[in-house]
């Protein structure tokens, strides 16, 4: 009998396993969309595609989990969609991706809160693996692990609400008004503005894309980019499977002190 050795490395190198893909088999969606909304008051849209209900309830379990072990209160995303891309206003954003303000963002749909998030649909999450794999073996994103994508969005969603809450929201949004006050002269939605241009030297540049590839060396969105793909490197570091065995802060801190100094300037919008 022929072993296919390709398929194995393809199904346990990047984080999924035959346990994950027969509860991918087996999820009923729309009880997942009601869990979520019941439980954590998430409004998700998953269009019956298993393989997103089940990422995201793997990703709700990992930062459930993460928020004990470092004592941190996390605040969930207000909204999961999974769109079609002939469905989206702008066909030129990224694949996935958290929007910062209230905006429209679907056709025939209406504005989204601040901080939701949309997956573009996809077939399965062996795919997702497989395309995670190559983007790591050729240094374009941190980290090979399958639930990579929908960790480094679920990041940037937290990541807004840091900022909200330090410095209030200062958009239109009603709901994001009461929620995030004004707090500062400089308002979160005025800082985002600002960070959407500032950039790394080329020797920083040199050390990010030696440890977390070639994504968050690009200009658009740097410090929040680098933000993100930090943490989902060394969470999905710290995961077997969908389980989290590590803890990801003892991870990132076995890094060299140059790239610790670096996202310390990123966290302080320096």
């Amino acid at each position: 009998m022929k072993i296919n050795f390709k398929r194995y490395n393809k199904n346990f190198s990047s984080g999924l396993t035959f346990k994950i893909q027969e509860a991918e088999k087996k999820i009923n969606v729309d009880l997942a969309e009601k869990f979520f909304t019941e439980n954590y008051c998430i409004e998700t849209r998953f269009y019956e595609n298993k393989s997103a209900a089940l990422a995201n309830q793997l990703c709700l379990k990992i930062f459930e989990l993460l928020s004990k072990k470092l004592n941190i209160n996390i605040a969930l995303p207000p909204v999961i969609f999974l769109y079609a891309k002939n469905e989206i206003i702008d066909t030129q954003s990224a694949a996935n991706f958290c929007i910062p303000d209230t905006i429209n963002v679907l056709k025939n749909e209406y504005p989204f809160p601040g901080r939701s998030i949309f997956f573009r649909n996809f077939s399965s999450l062996e795919d997702i693996n497989s395309t995670t794999e190559t983007q790591f073996l050729y240094k374009e994103s941190c980290s090979s692990h399958f639930l990579a994508p929908f960790i480094h969005e679920w990041i940037h969603s937290f990541h807004l609400d840091y900022i909200y809450k330090k410095y209030g929201y200062g958009g239109d949004c009603l709901y994001l008004k009461t929620l995030y006050p004004n707090k500062s002269k400089i308002q979160g939605v005025q800082l985002l503005k600002e960070l959407e241009t500032k950039t790394l030297s080329p020797n920083d540049n040199e050390i990010i894309f030696d440890i977390l590839g070639r994504y968050s060396t690009r200009p658009t969105n740097q410090y929040l980019e680098i933000f993100s793909e930090t943490l989902t490197k060394f969470i999905c570091d710290s995961l077997l499977g969908g389980k989290l065995v590590k803890n990801p802060l003892e991870e990132f801190m076995k890094t060299k002190k140059e790239f610790k100094a670096i996202f310390k300037k990123v966290c302080m919008f320096q």
